[in-house]
């Protein structure tokens, strides 16, 4: 994504020499990775009186995008599964943050 920019840009986890905020990912994860970088945002709310509480990924959405995937995707269960467990273990540490 950020090599089309214009102008191109590197991407920050590409250059990060910060070991803590570095991720090096397992070739079987890749894919996951990608797909949950694009739908993380793509979330299902409600509203609870006083704000939006994100409860779930847009299984619609996740499910288009792992069909769209360019060159295919062989365990498309599993992989809808890593991301799943990936944004709500997201949500629970932004959770227990607060």
């Amino acid at each position: 994504m950020f090599g089309l920019r214009n102008p191109p840009q590197e991407a920050p986890c590409d250059i990060c020499t910060d070991e803590k905020k570095r991720v090096e990912l397992l070739q079987e994860n890749e894919i996951a990775a990608k797909l949950f970088l694009m739908t993380r945002s793509q979330c299902q709310t409600r509203w609870n009186g006083e704000q939006d509480i994100e409860i779930d990924l847009d299984h619609v959405a996740l499910w288009k995008a792992i069909e769209k995937f360019p060159g295919g995707i062989q365990n498309e269960w599993e992989v809808f599964q890593r991301i799943s467990r990936a944004w709500h273990e997201s949500q629970r540490k932004k959770r227990d943050s607060e």
